[in-house]
């Protein structure tokens, strides 16, 4: 008796446990929910490849309501459904209502296995647009101001990228025409080299909504040179001669002042900056002559102009023409013979009119300094002395003379 219900006992449990291991593992008719699973676009290369792109932004998360054996529910969960959209078939811009696919698992469950009882949402609406890209310019926008006596060298900065390429939907890029970037100088005195953020804007300088924009670069870096700047009078050596001096002559430089930048150490002492010498004797009349500008090393001339007009008048002076034969050899070695093949020499003298009218030829005396001559005819520099003061002879002359040996 005891062992047929010790029998019976056991027949129970071992069909309870039968009927648990099929109601919780085998049994077809299982069901579970998966709650914000997310949804993927398939397609989207082929999207690009015509030209378009999504700009609905974000799609929504899925809800699931799946059928199936227990032990096959299990190994799911919102992280292992693969589920979306396919774009593939859209080939221009609007907005489409597209149908989420079947869902597919990352597991080692078979889609055949399981049963899609509900999809909420069961579709998506995704609005598609033109895409387009295009390189615009890094537009500088300096801010505050430099201390006093300095420059930025704005001119000559360099940008490591003078362009962003920005890609988007077309109406958006269309709208952008400039990469700004903000460059704060207030009370800077140094050079810089700094990497920038920009901000996509339009024509007017606004900002422009680019959250749906792409770049190729996210910061610019530019150099910008800063140097100390000075103005620097220029002036000119003037040796007096051909009766002229530099009190009776007016001489004017234009430009007179000049802008030059560099470091400090050479700024310091530079008030002034000889740019040649004038040689009145060798003027001989009223006009303007060119001299170029030379700076020392490490110092820029920030004005542009490269050379000065210096204006030479003799507003209290009067030329003569004078002829003289009187020409006089000196210095001739003693193993030498000189002679004088120049006859004459037409002078251009110089002076105030009351003494010029003075002058005749006997108040000259031309001189030939033979000390370092040799044999031979050549042309040698004649020396013009008038005893006249205040008057003198203009420009260079030159005596040919024949030199032989004794």
């Amino acid at each position: 008796m005891k062992n047929k219900l010790l029998t019976a006992s056991l027949s129970v449990f071992i069909a309870v446990i039968l009927w648990l291991y099929v109601v919780t593992v085998v049994s077809p008719n299982s069901d579970s929910h998966y709650n914000n699973v997310p949804i993927t676009v398939q397609g989207e290369a082929v999207l690009q490849d015509r030209g378009l792109m999504i700009v609905s932004g974000e799609l929504p998360a899925v809800s699931l309501h799946l059928e199936g054996n227990r032990t096959d529910l299990n190994k799911i969960n919102n992280s292992n459904i693969s589920i979306g959209v396919d774009v593939s078939g859209i080939g221009e811009p609007g907005v489409y209502s597209l149908t989420l696919t079947q869902p597919g698992f990352l597991t080692d469950v078979p889609n055949t296995a399981i049963t899609v009882l509900s999809k909420d949402p069961s579709t998506v609406t995704v609005e598609v647009a033109r895409r387009a890209s295009k390189p615009v310019p890094v537009d500088i926008q300096y801010i505050g101001n430099l201390p006093e006596n300095y420059m930025a060298d704005k001119e000559n900065r360099v940008l490591d990228h003078e362009y962003v390429t920005v890609a988007g939907p077309q109406a958006v890029v269309d709208q952008i025409a400039m990469a700004q970037i903000q460059v704060d100088l207030e009370d800077r005195s140094g050079s810089l080299s700094e990497q920038y953020a920009y901000t996509l804007c339009n024509k007017k300088g606004e900002p422009v909504d680019a959250k749906m924009i792409v770049t190729d670069v996210e910061t610019v870096n530019l150099t910008l040179k800063i140097v100390r700047v000075k103005e620097v009078a220029l002036t000119v050596a003037v040796i007096d001669g051909g009766g002229a001096t530099q009190s009776t002559s007016t001489i004017t430089l234009d430009p007179q002042v000049i802008l030059v930048s560099g470091s400090d150490s050479l700024l310091e002492d530079l008030e002034s900056l000889e740019i040649g010498t004038v040689d009145l004797g060798e003027i001989s009349e009223s006009g303007v002559i060119d001299l170029p500008i030379t700076l020392p090393d490490g110092i820029t001339n920030e004005t542009g102009v490269n050379g000065v007009k210096v204006d030479i008048k003799f507003p209290q002076l009067s030329t003569k023409k004078l002829t003289v034969t009187n020409i006089q050899p000196i210095n001739v070695p003693e193993n030498l013979d000189v002679q004088i093949i120049t006859k004459q020499l037409e002078l251009l003298l110089r002076g105030p009119k009351s003494k010029l009218n003075s002058v005749t030829a006997d108040n000259i005396t031309v001189t030939v300094d033979f000390s370092d001559e040799q044999a031979g005819t050549s042309t040698v520099k004649a020396q013009i002395t008038v005893s006249v003061s205040g008057v003198g002879a203009v420009g260079t002359y030159n005596v040919t003379a024949t030199v032989k040996a004794k």
